[in-house]
């Protein structure tokens, strides 16, 4: 017994699953790239790199990473690779996409990153310092905001700083320099008459370079230290500034690779004349069913039915007094003799005198969807077996995930 769906009780919901991995798990690899001029794969000079015992070339690595994301189209979203900030900065230290004259990559497998990493999701620890995605493709110092120190005026309680952009600020101290305590790890000032709390992590007197939790009054874009960039969809973390002092001993990368799931539903209605007779065709007779043959026009001969005839329940059952009980699936009950037709329409009556109860109704156990070619795709397993009874609709709601 066959039904089509409509497409209407027919519901596909995408969601997005994730899975964390880390340097290990994920079998990350580190290559170095370089600029400089192509050499032979079987130099062996300082050109060549290894991974895994495999040689690579430094300066071809260098070249594809400049070609594909550093080749001065950053700034234009129908032709750049990978995601970006949309501030434009100029400044070598806060611009988001900068290659100098080498670079270290954190290759990830495909496997490994499905349809791409999670934005935001990275995580990187180079020792004792960990680097973080800020969801727009960039690997940021999770530290704190940076800032230097240009002077500070005692005797006005006045500061100067600028942002990793070296643009100037101009702030006052609420009270006296004591606002602003290095041993306490407090730093408090006024900007544009608006008073700020701020929590000293780090302070080099000597470049007057100044990191703190956060700095509310400036862009994240031009206090956040950038070391490099992360392209969610190639598996690629690049470090491009401060090279030569990053990745040296021992690191890790954790982040969550996506993948899509689709959560199909499906409503089956089963109306009240539907999947409730029995196809069991010892149970049933067909009776006054007419066939003939014909020869058709390939010469071959055919059976075909020209009479449908009537089918009846094969099952009789003998009441108390005696009298024979014709189950069948038309008619009416009189109640006197085995001429007597009692069909589905009598369903409370047959059902009561029915020793099984069920009155040939079938028990619905299993549930099959196929596609348009009539190929079963899926399988459907009820807990219990559910009656599908003639006098009641019932349906039925399947959910599986691909």
């Amino acid at each position: 017994m066959l039904k089509r769906i409509p497409k209407s009780d027919i519901s596909i919901r995408p969601f997005k699953a994730y899975k964390e991995w880390d340097k290990t798990t994920a079998s990350a690899s580190l290559l170095i790239a370089e600029d400089g001029s192509y050499a032979s794969i079987d130099d062996t000079t300082s050109t060549i790199g290894y991974l895994n015992g495999i040689p690579y070339n430094k300066h071809s690595l260098y070249g594809q990473l400049r070609a594909q994301f550093y080749n001065g189209v950053e700034d234009n979203p129908f032709l750049r690779f990978g995601n970006k900030t949309n501030e434009y900065q100029t400044s070598v230290l806060v611009k988001d996409r900068y290659l100098n004259d080498s670079a270290k990559v954190i290759s990830i497998p495909q496997i490994a990153i499905g349809e791409g990493i999670k934005k935001g999701s990275a995580v990187l620890v180079d020792d004792d310092k960990t680097y973080v995605d800020d969801s727009y493709g960039n690997m940021i110092d999770s530290a704190g905001d940076y800032i230097t120190i240009v002077s500070i005026d005692n005797q006005i309680n006045k500061i100067i700083f600028t942002d990793l952009a070296n643009n100037p600020y101009t702030a006052s101290f609420q009270t006296a320099i004591g606002d602003f305590d290095i041993t306490n790890e407090t730093f408090n000032l006024v900007y544009n008459g608006d008073s700020y709390d701020m929590r000293i992590i780090s302070f080099d007197i000597q470049s007057g370079v100044l990191i703190v939790d956060d700095i509310p009054f400036i862009s994240d874009t031009l206090v956040k230290f950038k070391v490099g960039n992360i392209f969610y969809t190639q598996g690629l973390i690049v470090i491009t500034r401060d090279v030569n002092n990053l990745l040296l001993g021992s690191w890790d990368v954790t982040y969550k690779s996506t993948k899509t799931i689709y959560e199909h539903e499906y409503l089956l209605i089963v109306n009240d004349d539907e999947f409730n007779i029995s196809q069991n065709p010892s149970a049933i007779v067909e009776v006054d069913k007419v066939d003939s043959h014909i020869t058709g026009s390939d010469g071959k001969i055919y059976k075909t039915t020209i009479e449908p005839g009537v089918k009846y329940i094969r099952k009789l059952s003998t009441l108390e007094n005696g009298n024979i009980l014709d189950f069948r699936f038309t008619g009416s009950y009189s109640g006197s003799n085995s001429e007597t037709y009692a069909g589905f329409e009598h369903y409370d009556l047959s059902g009561s005198i029915d020793s099984t109860g069920s009155f040939l109704a079938p028990y619905i156990t299993t549930i099959g969807l196929y596609d348009d070619n009539c190929d079963l795709v899926a399988v459907a397993k009820l807990p219990q077996p559910i009656k599908s009874e003639p006098e009641m609709p019932v349906n039925f709601i399947i959910r599986f995930d691909t």
